[in-house]
Order: structure tokens, then C-alpha cells, then sequence
């Protein structure tokens, strides 16, 4: 036992890499030849492992790309030069999901305890790209709380947003041909894009423009404090927390408030114990996120005094509990909710499983929730031990194994000749007990994406739902995604995401390559923005009372 631990001790060690020898590999051209060799690579793996590669591109077209590319390597590179050669010509397959990502500087091995947990100063920012601009759209910064919501970057350390959007661009994109969640996507990534402009920085000086002020303002890594300052925080909370007790015992002196019998401190303190508990709940099974300090999934009632009409915020399918629409469905039942407003703006996407679960509650017959899923070939589950350490690998053999055995044993072809695979949301479902029969408007934009807007298609389809905002980013008849192993090319060592199963809803349209289309097309301007007003809700809250008075 004692040998077997070593060994597993040894594995995760030389799993470690060094930060220097990263940093090496950063800086360091790579000869030609063996670039070619990773343009190879990634077309014989995407190839093997996408199943539906071609769905916007055709074979050759491809071919010709990597051909192309494969020509014009004809001097050393460093790898994210490379990255700017390869990462398009993988975007062009049109799949969203398949992404590549580049290198980063890290601290040098000497200063690893040092910034071991520091947060770059980029990081505490999220952002909104609006006709080639760049706001700041929430700050979870502690330290650099000047820069709030609005906040516009004109550049950072001389780099304009713009300019970098123009240099970026064609490496990453959108599922098909959307274009509505391009500037979603830059947006999200445009913390990456820097820090590959800058490289491995403890400050940054960004020229921004705040209320129609401008000014130059400088954010600053953030580290973790050591643990004799942790020790001396703790310190002062608990004299403080003493302070605070011997005060309210001289109030309670002064205002000669009897004391707490034994039954009464009992039962105070199982009150408390219940109040913690519900808070627990709550944070558990509605996905808290304590850096953005949101939920996952959100019940709001926007006009004063009416329960009838609600909006159930939903930031994603990947947090929380999926038994909390149980929980959800049960309140809106409970309030008689006339008008459910459902808003997947900003929504990435996440669990089908959640997705299906969500749809049982907002049919009231039985449904197909999508097809089954599509896949390359039988072994192809055994590509999740891509992008995984020596150690992962070992331990995760024995379920990897039995699971890519299985999956495999019961793919089957279809009469299209297509491999596939039968999961659960792909049989008939039965709508659940306390399931939505009202009204149903749901708001979308660029970034409702992937299981998002599998969930939108499904409702279009159906006409179970009336569409406010814009075109979804992900395509109304469907994604590659499922199981998604990161490939790691051998001599540039650069990633390529690659999703393993096509993902379709039952319901399809003929348009192939776009999302799901508004009924009524609304999308905010800037100066929606930064007056944070929200068009899309006040134009559904006008349609079901136009003669509303109050909003809360």
C-alpha cells in the first residue's frame, strides 16, 4: 500500500510542469518541420473525433485550409505565433465549441510561493463590446472598486480594444454562420487577449472614461496574504466580535432585558441553525456565486404588487441543483403566474440533463426532447484521456474503460448511416405534475448559447413561447459538444477543444447556421447600457399590461 501511494505521489509531482520550463517553451521558436507535423496532427484528430466536422465547410475546403497553411510555415515560430496561423483555420470548421487556446507566461519557479493564488488585474473585470467599444460590465474586484459598471476602456497599457478585436478576431468563433455572438464572445475572452499582449504583469494602466470623465488608472495584482497577516485578520475579528458582545451586554444591562432561560437559548439557537440551513439551501441548489455574488437561477416579480407575472433568470445550466425547477415550479404554482417571463441573455449554456428537466415543466403533453446523439465511432469515449495527466489517467482508467465500453456497445447506425447514441432526453418524456400551461416569453441575445439554445429551439419549435432580443448565438438545430477532451499538440503544445457528440433537437428548421430568430427583434443601444435600462423586459411587460403603472 505504502509503495502504491508513493508511486501515485511520484506521478502527480512529475505531472507539476516547471514554471520556468513553461515560460522556456513560451519564448522558444519551433522549427518548421515540426509545426507541419501539428498541422497534421490536428487534422488527423479533429477528424477522427469530430462528428460532424463538415456540417459548414465542406471536405475540401478544409483540406485546402490546412494544405494552405501547411505551405506557408516556412520559418520558425513561437507558439502562439502559431496560434495565429492555426487557431483560424480551426474556426473556420464554424463550431463554437472547438476552440484553441494559447500559451501564457507564468511567475518564474523562484517567485511561485510568492504568487501562488494572485489574481492578475485583469481578472476581477467582465465586459460588455458595443459598436467597437469596450465597457465594463461588472467589477468583482475588492481593491479596484473606482472601476464600475459603464466604465468605458479607451486602451489598456497603449492596446486599444478595437485593435485588438481586429487582431483576434478570425481565432475564435460562433457556432455556423451567426454573427451576433462574436462581439459576446470577444468580450469574454478579451482578458486572454490582453494578458497575450502584455505577457505576465503585477499592474496595468488603463485610460478609461468614467461619467463622461476621463482619467488613467492603474489596477494591480492582487495577492493572498500570508498567514501571519490571515492570523492577525482573525485576531481583530475576534476582538472585535468581543466588542461587539460586551456592548450589547451593557445595552442589554441598561434596557434591564431578562435574561434567556435554557429553553429559550435552545430554541434561539435552533432557530439559528435553521435560518444557516436555509441559507445553505438556497446558496446550494439556486448555484451562488460568491466572486459575482449572483444566482444561477433567480425568481423575480417586476411589477408592484403582481405575483402573476415573473421572471425566472437563468445565468446558466451548469450550476446549482437541477431539482431546485421542482422548487422553482412549485413557487410559480403557487403565485398563480400568469406570464412567465424566462430570460437566457448572457447564458452559456451547460447540463442537457438540466435542459430536459426544465422542459418537463414547461409542457403540459409528452415531447421528444432531442435526437440521439451522433458520434464518430465506437471507441470514440476514449478520447477523454486527452489533455489529462499521467496521474488522471491512471486513476481514471477504470471508469473511462467501462464507460467508453458501454457507450460504444450501444451506438447503432441510423438510416443515414450516422453512428448513434441513445441518451435519455432522447426518448419520449412525460411533462411533470405542477408543469407551466400559461403564457411563456423568453429573452435571448447573442451569448444564449449551446444548451441555451438547444432549449430555445425546443420551445420555437413547439410555439410554446413568444421570443424578445435578439438572434441566439448557438444554432436553432443544434451544436457538437457533450463530452469536450482538450488535444494537446506534441511540439507547440497548444490546446484544440473537441467536442465528441452532435447534439440536435427534435425540432429543427430548414436555415441551416443560425440561432433561434426573435419574434419581436429588440437590442439594447449603449445608451440602454450605461443608463441600465432593459428594453427587452419593459417592451413584454408592456404587451401583457399596457397600462401598467408601477415597477419595482
Amino acid at each position: 500500500m505504502k509503495k502504491s501511494i508513493l508511486a501515485l505521489l511520484s506521478l502527480f509531482v512529475l505531472s507539476c510542469a516547471s514554471h520556468d520550463k513553461h515560460n522556456k517553451r513560451y519564448h522558444t521558436k519551433i522549427d518548421a518541420k515540426k509545426l507541419k507535423k501539428d498541422v497534421s496532427y490536428v487534422q488527423k484528430r479533429i477528424t477522427n473525433m469530430h462528428p460532424d466536422l463538415y456540417w459548414y465547410i465542406s471536405k475540401e475546403d478544409l483540406n485546402k485550409k490546412f494544405d494552405s497553411l501547411s505551405n506557408t510555415l516556412n520559418e520558425p515560430l513561437t507558439p502562439n505565433e502559431f496560434f495565429m496561423k492555426i487557431s483560424p483555420v480551426v474556426a473556420s470548421v464554424h463550431q463554437g465549441h472547438m476552440s484553441m487556446g494559447m500559451l501564457r507566461l507564468t511567475s518564474a519557479d523562484s517567485l511561485k510561493k510568492k504568487y501562488k493564488g494572485s489574481v492578475d488585474p485583469l481578472s476581477n473585470f467582465e465586459y460588455e463590446y458595443l459598436n467597437d467599444r469596450l465597457f465594463i460590465k461588472r467589477n468583482n474586484s475588492k481593491t479596484d472598486t473606482i472601476l464600475q459598471t459603464g466604465t468605458e476602456i479607451i486602451d489598456i497599457n497603449g492596446v486599444k480594444p478595437a485593435d485588438l478585436f481586429t487582431k483576434y478576431r478570425k481565432t475564435f468563433t460562433s457556432d455556423g454562420y451567426n454573427q451576433t455572438a462574436i462581439p459576446k464572445f470577444f468580450a469574454r475572452r478579451v482578458n486572454s487577449f490582453y494578458i497575450n499582449e502584455l505577457g505576465f504583469v503585477d499592474s496595468i494602466k488603463m485610460n478609461v472614461v468614467c461619467a463622461d470623465t476621463a482619467f488613467y488608472y492603474t489596477a494591480k495584482r492582487t495577492f493572498e496574504k500570508s498567514k501571519k497577516e490571515r492570523k492577525a485578520l482573525a485576531k481583530k475579528a475576534l476582538a472585535d466580535k468581543k466588542n461587539d458582545t460586551l456592548k450589547d451586554t451593557k445595552i442589554v444591562q441598561t434596557d434591564t432585558l431578562p435574561k434567556l432561560s435554557k429553553e429559550e437559548q435552545k430554541i434561539k439557537k435552533k432557530a439559528l441553525k435553521k435560518l444557516a440551513g436555509q441559507k445553505y439551501y438556497k446558496n446550494e441548489w439556486f448555484g451562488y456565486d460568491s466572486k459575482t455574488k449572483t444566482f444561477s437561477k433567480q425568481i423575480t416579480y417586476p411589477v408592484a404588487q403582481d405575483s402573476t407575472v415573473a421572471v425566472l433568470k437563468i445565468r446558466d445550466f451548469s450550476k446549482g441543483r437541477i431539482k431546485v425547477y421542482d422548487t422553482i415550479f412549485a413557487e410559480l404554482n403557487k403565485h398563480n403566474v400568469q406570464n412567465l417571463i424566462i430570460d437566457l441573455r448572457g447564458n452559456p449554456g451547460g447540463r442537457l440533463n438540466e435542459i430536459h428537466k426544465l422542459a418537463q415543466y414547461l409542457n403540459d403533453t409528452t415531447f421528444v426532447f432531442i435526437k440521439p446523439a451522433t458520434i464518430t465511432n465506437r471507441a470514440t469515449f476514449l478520447n477523454l484521456y486527452r489533455g489529462k495527466s499521467v496521474a488522471s489517467k491512471i486513476l481514471g482508467t477504470p471508469f473511462i474503460s467501462i464507460f467508453s465500453t458501454i457507450r460504444g456497445l450501444r451506438a447503432s447506425r441510423n438510416e443515414a448511416g450516422e453512428l448513434q447514441v441513445p441518451i435519455k432526453s432522447s426518448k419520449i418524456a412525460e411533462p411533470k405534475p405542477l408543469n407551466y400551461k400559461n403564457n411563456i416569453y423568453v429573452i435571448t441575445d447573442g451569448m444564449t448559447f449551446s444548451a441555451a439554445a438547444i432549449i430555445s429551439s425546443h420551445l420555437k419549435g413547439r410555439n410554446r413561447a413568444i421570443f424578445v432580443g435578439d438572434e441566439t448565438g448557438g444554432t436553432f438545430n443544434g451544436t457538437v459538444a457533450g463530452i469536450m477532451p482538450n488535444v494537446k499538440l506534441p511540439n507547440s503544445k497548444l490546446v484544440v477543444r473537441v467536442g465528441l457528440m452532435t447534439i440536435k433537437p427534435h425540432e429543427q428548421t430548414e436555415k441551416e447556421g443560425y440561432g433561434v430568430m426573435p419574434d419581436t427583434y429588440i437590442k439594447p443601444t449603449i445608451d440602454d447600457f450605461l443608463n441600465d435600462k432593459d428594453p427587452e423586459l419593459d417592451w413584454i411587460l408592456n404587451q401583457i399590461n399596457p397600462n401598467r403603472n408601477a415597477l419595482n
